[in-house]
């Protein structure tokens, strides 16, 4: 009776240390580290940059279902650097594709209707990604680009140095669109 009643009591200890243990753990944060870019930099390395609206976000399996990609076109309404196009469609790894959902930390997030100011890089496949992971999209917010990075750590290669980004910053889009077209002569 003894050895039920220790085990018991043991279990007990145990399953309390379990849960009290994970209560004070701290969650695991997911970050990407990238190169910390500036307007110079991200101008210099895309190949297009468009201000848009978002039509459509959709993800699904690649052709041998090892990864999951989510697709979203733009409608270009003011291209401000590269060839004129009508849309441009964007992949990157991530989404969700059935009960499966994949995420990359740092992937920028685009919603049905969002109004952007896009730095792209194109692929092989007549697809893009942005430039910089989520250092590459500005929302447009009435009449301001907002740039959100979050999910990255950023590298500054000229110190060495790992800084998480400030959060939120802007810009009057006028503004903005002003110092791409600049950078871009």
């Amino acid at each position: 009776m003894t050895d039920n009643r220790t085990r018991k009591r043991i279990g007990i200890a145990f399953m309390a240390m379990t849960a009290l243990t994970a209560a004070i753990l701290p969650a695991p944060a997911y970050a990407t580290t990238v190169a910390k870019l500036n307007l110079a930099q991200l101008v210099q390395r895309a190949d297009l940059i468009i201000q848009g609206q978002v039509e459509s976000v959709y993800s699904q399996w690649d052709d041998q279902r090892h990864l999951v990609f989510t697709y979203i076109s733009i409608r270009v309404d003011e291209p401000l650097k590269g060839e004129r196009r009508q849309s441009i469609l964007i992949r990157q790894v991530g989404g969700i594709a059935g009960t499966i959902q994949m995420s990359v930390a740092g992937v920028p997030q685009f919603k049905n209707g969002q109004m952007a100011v896009v730095f792209l890089k194109r692929q092989d496949d007549s697809t893009f990604h942005v430039v910089g992971m989520n250092q590459g999209l500005y929302e447009i917010i009435g009449d301001y680009a907002v740039s959100n990075v979050v999910g990255v750590d950023l590298f500054d290669t000229k110190t060495g140095e790992i800084t998480k980004p400030l959060a939120g910053g802007r810009a009057p889009l006028e503004q903005l669109k002003r110092k791409i077209r600049e950078l871009v002569r």
